[in-house]
């Protein structure tokens, strides 16, 4: 009996050890967005794996046809950009990917070139 309970305890520690770390693979970061010209996502991005990708839906165009998610290298003072934007149209691709470096922090930026018309919706980054 005791050599049972034995089993049974490795093997239940030997499982967490499994599960926990996939866990920390799946840090999701779900904005929504509201703006005229440039708006930051809130919060930086501590890379968990090689890559940071996402998604955006737009609800209202605001008469616009572009905006871009430009991600940084995050810093205390000044943000470093680190790749240029990937650009979203109303009959393109809605979804992005940036090869990023594991534990290192980033930030994101939406940006469109058109002041003064608002564009409205919905992001996800993966990271």
């Amino acid at each position: 009996m005791a050599k049972k309970m034995k089993y049974c305890a490795v093997a239940f520690v030997f499982s967490l050890g499994l599960l926990i770390p996939l866990t920390a693979y799946a840090a999701i970061n779900n904005v929504s967005y509201d703006f005229k010209h440039m708006v930051p996502v809130s919060g930086k991005m501590t890379a968990t794996k090689a890559t940071l990708s996402g998604s955006v839906s737009v609800n209202n165009w605001g008469k616009d046809n572009s905006f871009s998610v430009k991600l940084f290298k995050h810093r205390v003072i000044l943000n470093d950009i680190y790749k240029g934007g990937t650009y979203f149209s109303p009959t393109g691709n809605k979804k992005f990917s940036y090869t990023v470096a594991k534990g290192k922090s980033y930030c994101a930026e939406f940006w469109k070139t058109q002041n003064g018309k608002y564009i409205k919706g919905k992001a996800s980054f993966s990271y």
